[in-house]
């Protein structure tokens, strides 16, 4: 399944950074500072405190797409 917020490395089809669902910014997934997942979606977080705030509401976040 590819992930709504992801992009795409095209060599190996696997997303290899994301959009943080709270505040937008593109994040590395393999720095990201933390990674949550919401009903079989991972998401991926640029800070502590924006993964606290999804967590908190993850409906506020979760399936928004730019």
């Amino acid at each position: 399944m590819q992930e709504p917020f992801g992009l795409e490395d095209h060599a190996d089809r696997k997303p290899v950074s994301s959009i943080d669902p709270v505040c937008r910014m593109t994040v590395n997934e393999k720095e990201a500072s933390g990674k949550t997942a919401y009903e079989g979606q991972t998401y991926y977080f640029c800070s502590a405190d924006c993964q606290r705030a999804f967590e908190e509401n993850p409906g506020k976040f979760a399936g928004l797409q730019r």
